[in-house]
C-alpha cells in the first residue's frame, strides 16, 4: 500500500514537474497518462482543494515515522533477547566445555586404572602359576627326600644290626679254631656289609669285612686278634649310630624347613586364588562398568555441547541478519521520508498547497 501511494506521489511529483515545461502530447504509456491527469490536476491546482492530498501526505508520513519507531523499538527488544540467548548459550557451552573435559578426564584415569588392575592381574597369574609350580617341586624333593632317608636308615639299621650279630657272635668265640657254622656266620655277615651302601662309612667298615673273611677262611681266631676285632666293631657300631642320628637330625630339620615353606606356598597360592585375583577380577569388571556409564555421560555431555554450539551460532548469525534487516529498513523509511518530502516541495513548486 505503501508502495502504490509512494507511486502515486511520485508519479504526481513528476508530473507537477513536468507542468512547468508544457503539457505532453500524445500520451501512449500508462505511466505518461497518469501524468497527463496530474498535469490536468496541477493546472486546476487554482480551482481544487488539495488539502486531503496534503493530510494524506501527512498521515503516510505519519506511519512511516511510527513504523520507524515501532522498528527501533522491536530491534532493542530483539537485541535484548539476542543478549539474553548469548549469554545462556554461552553458559551452556562454557558448562557442556568443562563437563565433557571432566568426563574426559575421568574416563583417561578409569582407563589407567583398568591398565593397572589388569597388568596386576596378569602378574598375580603368574606369581600364582610359579608359586604353584615351586609348591609341586618342593612336594617332589619332600617325597624324594623321604624315600632318600628310609633308605639310608635302613641301610644304617642293617649295618648296626650286622654289627651287633657280628659283635655277640665273637664275644661268644673261645676256641681259636672256628667250627663251620661260625665260619659260615662269618662269610654271611661279610656279605650282608658288603652289600649295605654307606658311602661316607665304607672306609670304616671295608676293613672288618676283610677280617671276617680272612677268619672265616681261615677258620682261626686268636684272642688278641678278636680282642682288637671286637673294639673296630664297637667302634664302627658307635659310628654308624652317630651317623644314624645325625641323618635322623638333618632329615628331620630339614623336613620340618621344607614343611614351613610348603606352608607358606599354601597360604600364598590361597590369598593369591581366593583373595587377591577375585579382587581384582571384580575391580577390572566394576571400572569397565565404570568406563561404560562414563563414555555415555561423556557422549551425551559432546552432544549437548555440540548442540548448544550450534544454536549459539544459529543465534549469531540470526542477529546479523536482523542488523541488516534493521539497517535496510531504516534506510527505506528514510529514503520514502525523503521523497515525500521531495514530492511536497515539488507539489509546492507547481502550485498545489494547502488552502
Amino acid at each position: 500500500m505503501k508502495s502504490f501511494i509512494l507511486l502515486g506521489l511520485l508519479s504526481l511529483t513528476f508530473a507537477v514537474s513536468i507542468s512547468n515545461q508544457g503539457t505532453l502530447t500524445n500520451p501512449t504509456s500508462r505511466v505518461e497518462r497518469i501524468m497527463t491527469k496530474f498535469m490536468q490536476l496541477s493546472e486546476m491546482s487554482t480551482q481544487f482543494n488539495f488539502n486531503k492530498l496534503f493530510d494524506a501526505i501527512d498521515q503516510l508520513s505519519a506511519q512511516l515515522k511510527q513504523s520507524e519507531v515501532d522498528e527501533n523499538n522491536l530491534f532493542d527488544a530483539d537485541f535484548a533477547q539476542y543478549v539474553e540467548d548469548q549469554a545462556f548459550y554461552t553458559d551452556l557451552v562454557t558448562f557442556y566445555t568443562a563437563e565433557v573435559a571432566q568426563h574426559t578426564e575421568d574416563l583417561r584415569s578409569l582407563n589407567n586404572h583398568l591398565e593397572s588392575y589388569q597388568q596386576q592381574l596378569t602378574q598375580r597369574q603368574e606369581e600364582l602359576d610359579k608359586t604353584q609350580k615351586q609348591k609341586a617341586q618342593l612336594e617332589e624333593t619332600i617325597r624324594q627326600n623321604e624315600i632318600t632317608y628310609n633308605k639310608q636308615i635302613s641301610d644304617f639299621n642293617t649295618a648296626i644290626d650286622v654289627l651287633d650279630q657280628a659283635i655277640q657272635l665273637l664275644s661268644g668265640l673261645r676256641n681259636p679254631v672256628l667250627i663251620q657254622t661260625e665260619s659260615d656266620q662269618l662269610k654271611t655277615l661279610a656279605n650282608r656289609l658288603n652289600s649295605i651302601n654307606l658311602k661316607n662309612h665304607r672306609v670304616l667298615y671295608q676293613p672288618i669285612i676283610d677280617i671276617f673273611m680272612q677268619i672265616a677262611q681261615n677258620n682261626l681266631a686268636n684272642q688278641d686278634l678278636l680282642k682288637k676285632v671286637l673294639s673296630m666293631l664297637n667302634g664302627l657300631r658307635n659310628s654308624l649310630d652317630g651317623g644314624r642320628n645325625a641323618l635322623t637330625s638333618n632329615y628331620n630339620s630339614e623336613r620340618a624347613s621344607n614343611l614351613e615353606l610348603l606352608e607358606t606356598y599354601n597360604k600364598k597360592i590361597d590369598a593369591l586364588v581366593n583373595e587377591v585375583i577375585p579382587m581384582l577380577q571384580d575391580l577390572i569388571a566394576n571400572t569397565i562398568e565404570q568406563i561404560k556409564v562414563k563414555t555415555e555421560l561423556l557422549n551425551n555431555a559432546q552432544a549437548n555441547l555440540d548442540e548448544a554450539k550450534e544454536t549459539l551460532q544459529y543465534i549469531e548469525d540470526r542477529w546479523v541478519k536482523r542488523k541488516a534487516q534493521h539497517a535496510a529498513l531504516l534506510a527505506e523509511y528514510e529514503k520514502e521520508q525523503a521523497l515525500i518530502a521531495q514530492t511536497i516541495t515539488v507539489l509546492q513548486r507547481g502550485g498545489v498547497r494547502r488552502q
